[in-house]
């Protein structure tokens, strides 16, 4: 049994492994940027992602909302007048202030992964917290005016662990998420965004 782990660990050191699981469990959103769409150098300059902590349940899920604050809307907004959130800034080079050192980075899509943008709090997943994306209304607006804003909630994650002796790596199986446009009324879209062999982004749309 000695010589069948010693074996085994032998060939587990010089066994690289190459999971490529790090974003797993993240949602890719692509704005639309074509005839109607957003104009990406004086709209998405600056995408303003919000993080939202939802109470949990003694089996670590989501609690339902209480019953004074029933959407989840309504109880974002509650943190969002108290400053209970978090928050960062993703900032986009334009042409015009690109150099070489500050390259221009893409402006159609952005990324929420269990520890990117935010840092991860303990076990904490994607899926108990609830997120918004805000960005300018339009060209010329100052961001905070009334910005456009998309919320992402009811996010739901499922994965499995597989692998050898020497690796043991993590895929997703599931995840899907409702995206609303709180400028729209029953704008409520959910989306099933589980990876076979790319990425699946959601669309924001104007």
């Amino acid at each position: 049994m000695l010589g069948v782990a010693g074996a085994l660990a032998g060939c587990c050191a010089n066994n690289v492994c190459d999971c490529d699981d790090a974003r797993a469990d993240a949602f890719y959103f692509k704005f639309d940027t074509g005839p109607g769409g957003f104009v990406p150098e004086t709209e998405l300059d600056t995408v303003v992602l919000k993080r939202y902590t939802l109470q949990l349940d003694d089996k670590g899920l989501p609690a339902r909302i209480k019953t004074h604050l029933p959407t989840y809307t309504a109880y974002a907004d509650s943190l969002d007048n108290a400053g209970t959130f978090d928050q960062v800034n993703v900032v986009r080079y334009i042409p015009t202030t690109a150099t070489p050192l500050r390259p221009r980075v893409s402006t159609d899509t952005v990324l929420i992964n269990n520890n990117a943008p935010f840092t991860q709090a303990g076990p904490r997943k994607l899926s108990t917290y609830l997120y918004r994306i805000e960005v300018r209304r339009a060209p010329g607006q100052l961001l905070h005016n009334d910005p456009r804003r998309y919320e992402l909630n009811k996010i739901t994650l499922a994965g499995e662990f597989y692998g050898t002796g020497c690796c043991t790596c993590y895929r997703n199986v599931s995840k899907t998420g409702i995206l609303t446009n709180l400028g729209k009324a029953n704008s409520d879209t959910p989306y099933t965004v589980t990876e076979t062999d790319q990425v699946v982004p959601i669309p924001i749309t104007k």
